[in-house]
């Protein structure tokens, strides 16, 4: 196992921290500097590099993430800040024909990338369907299909695909579908919750399609082929159809309370 973080010892106090939030017991201090201890445990979590008080630690995974790089930009939203933007988000269908560039493409994917994901796999995959949308439609026809006596959305979806006619029930005025692919399906649905937020400040709007989800889980196998740039070992966590909101909405729609139990 090679090593995982680097440790300038110039600046390292022997202060401990680092060591006592490493879950895997892989950091000891000794002679009053943190130490690597090589138990090939690490899997690059970065606890370490976040509390280290004197910025003492990188991560050899990320040696262009100095800690002065790295450091937070401002505070920290209020509740009620955090509220309202919450508050103010609706899932639209209805967009403009202007698409979403890439510049504010790569924003949302810069906020996908704090997500947190298990064990610090950083495994997830995101596709932007844009270009190719006709043949992703017609493919999503093809594997549904089958299952049309089932839902009447899927024959109307197929109807829509197969003569033009009607509006579309899966994406309606969606020309871009965001597509997030992980071994473990809770990170990519986690990561493109921070797509979701950061649309939402920056003005975009969208909806998660759970029929575009559920193609995947029909042939797994046809999706990726489609797409073929994926590895087929990752499943689809969600898809999120995005674009420029073309109506405003003026208030929260009435909500029922979460079920919450304590035990």
């Amino acid at each position: 196992m090679g090593r995982h973080l680097l440790i300038d010892e110039s600046l390292c106090t022997g202060c401990g921290l680092c060591s006592s939030v490493c879950i895997r017991d892989g950091i000891s201090v000794v002679g009053e500097k943190a130490r690597e201890n090589g138990s090939g445990s690490c899997f690059d979590c970065g606890q370490c590099f976040a509390v280290c008080p004197a910025g003492a630690i990188t991560m050899a995974t990320h040696p262009d993430a100095t800690p002065e790089r790295m450091a937070f930009r401002g505070p920290v939203a209020e509740p009620d800040e955090l509220m309202g933007l919450l508050s103010e988000r609706r899932s639209c269908r209805l967009f403009t024909p202007e698409p979403v560039s890439d510049e504010e493409l790569s924003l949302l994917f810069q906020a996908a990338r704090l997500s947190p994901t298990s064990q610090n796999s950083m495994d997830v995959e995101f596709v932007v369907v844009s270009d190719r949308l006709d043949g992703f439609r017609q493919m999503l026809a093809d594997v549904l299909e089958p299952r049309s006596g089932e839902f009447p959305r899927i024959a109307q979806f197929v109807e829509h695909v197969r003569t033009g006619e009607g509006p579309d029930p899966f994406l309606w005025e969606g020309r871009q579908v965001i597509l997030a692919f992980s071994e473990d399906p809770a990170n990519a649905c986690i990561a493109m919750s921070r797509v979701e937020l950061m649309a939402q400040a920056v003005g975009l709007g969208g909806f998660y399609s759970m029929w575009v989800r559920m193609a995947d889980d029909v042939d797994h196998r046809a999706v990726t082929n489609f797409l073929g740039c994926v590895d087929p070992g990752k499943r689809m966590g969600c898809a999120f159809v995005i674009g420029r909101p073309r109506i405003r909405y003026r208030r929260m729609a009435p909500r029922p309370e979460p079920r919450v139990h304590r035990l």
